[in-house]
């Protein structure tokens, strides 16, 4: 029977898995040598192989002689992965043999174990999610717990155990957290305006209107754009209906895109701050 190409069990494992890992899953240990000499797979370091086009993040991670964690875990789960470039690797506490990276970004090493992930590249979610509270700012890290809440990836009473035993900062962090953020961008304006002391409501049902990703101060509908729930034709169109809706019934909305929310931090309070005072006059 012909086994099944190393390609398509690299994908099962996320394009990059162990000799081990390729072996139980039928590929016959001769065929790993000649992909590597066809150049069809990469051979990382010792018993680690990579495919043609897997992460080099974590491609990097790997050949150091470690695994992705804190945010640059949660970039490859789809969560927030902050905007340092810095690259998170956690390598064993009595690791040896630690090479140089293979990326031009800054490297943290954390030398501390964690526990046993089906993925030798990146942390276990879990892992990921306590990493993040230890490793990454108050900002960042509440965001990438919003965006595990937000994904479904795990309930509020599940976090809030996750990391009882993790010290005070982190069960702070985990009250902090909410799951009405769809990205990053949703998570850090949030945070940004309650330490305002606005009060925020996320993913608000209103009558008339639809859903909107956040109202504040119980008047002011805020819509941001520029990421993935946004980014398709008919997400656009359905935006601009919604905002037409919420016109017509005296209801202000603003929008404002991730780059804003990133980079011009300063003018969307002022922005908020006026429409306020207007709707309050």
């Amino acid at each position: 029977m012909q086994s099944e190409p190393l390609h398509r069990i690299l994908e099962r494992f996320g394009g990059i898995a162990t000799r081990g890992q390729l072996v139980g899953s039928g590929a016959p240990p001769d065929h790993l040598a000649a992909a590597v000499r066809e150049g069809s797979i990469l051979r990382v370091r010792r018993a680690h192989y990579a495919a043609v086009n897997a992460d080099p993040r974590a491609v990097s991670a790997v050949r150091i002689g470690g695994r992705l964690t804190a945010s640059s875990a949660a970039r490859s789960y789809g969560l927030w992965g902050g905007l340092a470039p810095q690259l998170h690797v956690r390598v064993p506490s009595n690791g040896s043999r630690i090479r140089p990276p293979i990326t031009s970004d800054p490297v943290r090493l954390h030398w501390v174990d964690g526990t046993l992930s089906p993925y030798c590249w990146r942390d276990t979610l879990e892992d990921c999610l306590v990493a993040s509270v230890h490793w990454e700012t108050d900002e960042t890290a509440v965001a990438v717990l919003d965006t595990a809440l937000g994904g479904g990836h795990l309930t509020k009473p599940r976090l809030s155990l996750l990391l009882a035993s993790e010290g005070a900062r982190a069960r702070r962090l985990a009250r902090s957290a909410q799951p009405g953020s769809e990205s990053g961008v949703e998570s850090l304006a949030r945070q940004r305006f309650a330490a305002t002391g606005r009060f925020v409501e996320q993913q608000v049902q209103v009558p008339g209107i639809g859903r909107v990703d956040m109202r504040i101060d119980g008047k002011l509908l805020v819509e941001f754009d520029g990421y993935a729930s946004h980014g398709s034709k008919d997400a656009f169109e359905r935006d601009r209906v919604r905002d037409s809706r919420a016109r017509l019934r005296g209801t202000p909305v603003v929008r404002f895109t991730a780059r804003q929310v990133l980079e011009q931090w300063p003018v969307v309070v002022e922005t908020i701050d006026a429409l306020l005072e207007r709707e309050a006059a």
